[in-house]
């Protein structure tokens, strides 16, 4: 009985542990003008071993990374990049459809991984937001390949504190869909002509 109450006694001077703090991506720009019609598919990102860890990721050199314990992201990495572009490119007026699911009705599947997300404290006056990602275009008829590429973008933090990196990978990731979505878009549509060409042959052959 005298240790139950004493551990109870140790629990009320300890306090209670800090609430968790989450972050998202500010959502993208304004809807542009519809123009395309593509439909594409976009899937959530896997993300690379440390970075796997809704906890926001920090560094003070290059040897070693760390995280924020009670400051985490609104969702895993993988899917908060994933539903970043899916907005992004839906708000960009390329595409007629953005969709999380491929079916019949979609020729391309975007999808990839996030090779670092991070705070980078360079000094004790400098701090970055830092993302990695490697975007793939695949057919998703033939499962072919049609476009890879990784991007880098590194953006200064406007205050060390974890809402300061969830900014700054905010502007980082605009900039990325900037030069993401013109090639995927047009490559989209490339395939869509494609898979309906092939379409009328085979109704074609049916006859």
């Amino acid at each position: 009985m005298r240790i139950a109450v004493f551990a109870v006694a140790l629990a009320a001077c300890g306090g209670s542990s800090p609430e968790n703090r989450y972050y998202q991506l500010a959502n993208p720009a304004h809807a542009a003008p519809h123009s395309g019609e593509a439909i594409i598919a976009i899937q959530p990102l896997a993300a690379d071993g440390a970075y796997d860890d809704e906890r926001i990721v920090y560094r003070v050199n290059p040897y070693r990374l760390d995280y924020y314990n009670y400051h985490r992201w609104s969702a895993p990495p993988g899917t908060l990049i994933g539903n970043y572009l899916e907005q992004a490119f839906a708000k960009s007026g390329r595409f007629r459809r953005v969709v999380r699911d491929a079916t019949d009705a979609t020729p391309v599947v975007l999808g990839g991984r996030i090779v670092a997300l991070e705070e980078v404290d360079a000094s004790t006056t400098q701090w970055q937001g830092r993302i990695v990602i490697e975007l793939t275009l695949t057919d998703t008829k033939t499962d072919q390949v049609l476009w890879s590429e990784q991007f880098e973008e590194i953006e200064p933090l406007p205050a060390r504190n974890p809402e300061g990196m969830a900014r700054a990978i905010s502007v980082a990731m605009n900039r990325i869909v900037q030069r993401a979505v013109p090639v995927v878009a047009e490559l989209a549509e490339k395939q869509t002509q494609i898979h309906e060409a092939n379409a009328s042959q085979r109704a074609m052959k049916i006859r």
